[in-house]
């Protein structure tokens, strides 16, 4: 399970690699790789939505991976191997569909016009932000849609709004997580999910400076989000921190 392997409308990483494969003849290749290449293809992917979370920083990677790979095509274009399988350029498109069904703007469109404010989004960070202080909660500002704060047993805890499907996420990590060390105790915590400590759960959350952490996790839907609800993921991800502290 990778917390922040899915695009906020739900499109993850492999179905932008298949949606891409299907309809651009020269990723016809991705139908063919096996399952290794493309879970190194999802995995880079991941990677860049990861790192680039916002949605002025996501377009400015999206295109600097559109012009990079562009330039790699008109080169090999030059030397007759242009159909040949390339990863840059898969990485590309998946990375620019996956911004588009994210916020109903073409990729090109995008890079060429530049990106209007959304009031929409300000609006619905606003509610968010209105519900901490109605909880009374210090909180810092980190980027677009993006709050940490310290919790009275000194836990910092973030919380990550993504307005298109209303949805935000609060976490807080508890240990530095590797893919073979930590495996067998990821699936010990991910199986004990169903009995979690108010409504939070397990997961794995990518911060950009400090990698993959096992993290506290809750969810909130965002259409009606009242202080209640915020202080039950809130309250939830700090008891199940502590309880995994204390063992």
């Amino acid at each position: 399970m990778r917390w922040f392997s899915r695009g906020r409308d739900g499109l993850d990483a492999r179905t932008a690699l298949r949606e891409v494969g299907r309809r651009d003849r020269d990723l016809r290749w991705l139908r063919r790789i096996d399952g290794r290449e493309l879970d190194s293809l999802v995995e880079s992917i991941e990677r860049d939505l990861g790192d680039h979370r916002s949605r002025d920083d996501l377009l400015e990677h999206a295109a600097r991976l559109h012009y990079d790979a562009s330039a790699r095509r008109e080169a090999r274009g030059r030397r007759g191997t242009a159909h040949e399988p390339d990863d840059l350029l898969a990485r590309s498109r998946a990375v620019g569909l996956i911004f588009e069904r994210r916020y109903g703007v073409p990729l090109r469109e995008a890079i060429e016009r530049g990106l209007p404010a959304d009031p929409e989004a300000d609006e619905a960070h606003g509610r968010i932000e209105r519900a901490l202080r109605r909880l009374g909660v210090a909180y810092t500002v980190l980027s677009e849609g993006h709050w940490v704060y310290e919790s009275p047993n000194g836990l910092a805890i973030h919380l990550r709004h993504y307005p298109v499907p209303s949805s935000l996420d609060v976490y807080t990590p508890v240990r530095p997580f590797d893919d073979d060390a930590d495996q067998d105790v990821l699936e010990a915590l991910l199986r004990r999910n169903g009995g979690s400590v108010g409504a939070a759960f397990w997961g794995i959350c990518t911060f950009e400076s400090a990698g993959d952490h096992v993290c506290a996790c809750a969810r909130v839907s965002t259409r009606d989000i009242g202080p209640q609800a915020l202080l039950f993921a809130l309250d939830g991800v700090s008891a199940l921190a502590e309880e995994a502290n204390a063992t």
